[in-house]
């Protein structure tokens, strides 16, 4: 039983880690797509991401005001086709250069080896 406890723990450890540090990371990917306001952001990644994953709204904020203070990227109000105008989030060339970088240095590297290791552990089980 302790051993589940500290697994559970370390998972959720890693979960909140992950999150935080990929949030910003997954936002800019979306925002390099298209211009979105905060709940459309928060409604993509809920439809995007398996449904244990989830992001809290305020914390899509907190990185978008951190995207904004280092420029990566600007809002601008805009009307509504329903309700009150919006604010709008662009991604700026910085933003775009940053996930590029990003995407090319880490994401793909790390992505490739974790597919390899996962069908060697596939090959393994045969």
């Amino acid at each position: 039983m302790k051993t589940q406890k500290i697994i559970e723990k370390t998972f959720k450890t890693w979960e909140k880690e992950f999150k935080k540090g990929f949030s910003s990371y997954i936002i800019l990917k979306l925002l390099n797509d298209k211009d979105m306001y905060g709940y459309e952001i928060k409604a993509k990644l809920d439809e995007i991401l398996v449904s244990d994953v989830q992001f809290q709204e305020s914390g899509i904020y907190q990185n978008l005001k951190k995207l904004k203070s280092k420029k990566f990227v600007i809002s601008d109000t805009r009307k509504s086709e329903k309700g009150p105008k919006r604010k709008y989030y662009i991604i700026t060339k910085s933003g775009k250069e940053l996930l590029k970088t990003f995407t090319n240095n880490f994401i793909y590297p790390v992505s490739k080896s974790i597919v390899e290791m996962i069908e060697s552990d596939k090959l393994k089980e045969k």
